[in-house]
């Protein structure tokens, strides 16, 4: 009598309907953010939702003081993958605490120009966007080997 409750059982959840997820739909929330101005989110290959922030003097001026790091990294860079180029003028921040940083730091800054320059990978993506090496103040490498290149 126990195995035929048991055969029940695994027969009942056999026939038990399945549903697919429906992803035609879009995400809540993931309107352009263009009419909002809210960012829409960005869905990580861990399935969470994460908004990225467009970058600001802030994280200019922490580029900047790890100018002396970039330099080095950007010199052992032989495969370039995406190049991302902001302009400061449209960030948002202090530009007088963006230009103390600069000063601050102004010889690792000529230490990056150089190593850039001397990244033929690099000024071959830099020429494709038609950016001068003396209008770069900082860059960042992201993990997945993304370079985000601030400029004047």
């Amino acid at each position: 009598m126990i195995t035929l409750a048991a055969a029940s059982l695994a027969i009942a959840s056999l026939a038990a309907p399945s549903f697919a997820q429906d992803t035609s739909e879009p995400v809540p929330g993931a309107e352009s953010g263009a009419a909002t101005g809210v960012l829409p989110p960005d869905i990580d290959t861990t399935g969470a939702i994460t908004t990225t922030a467009p970058p600001s003097i802030a994280d200019v001026i922490q580029a900047v003081k790890a100018t002396d790091t970039s330099a080095t990294q950007i010199g052992t860079i032989s495969a370039i993958g995406e190049v991302k180029v902001v302009k400061i003028s449209e960030l948002a921040g202090s530009a007088t605490e963006l230009q103390t940083a600069l000063t601050e730091h102004q010889d690792d800054l000529t230490k990056l120009r150089s190593a850039v320059e001397a990244n033929p990978a690099l000024m071959a993506e830099l020429d494709k966007k038609q950016v001068e090496v003396p209008r770069i103040v900082a860059t960042e490498i992201e993990a997945d080997g993304a370079l985000t290149v601030y400029v004047q």
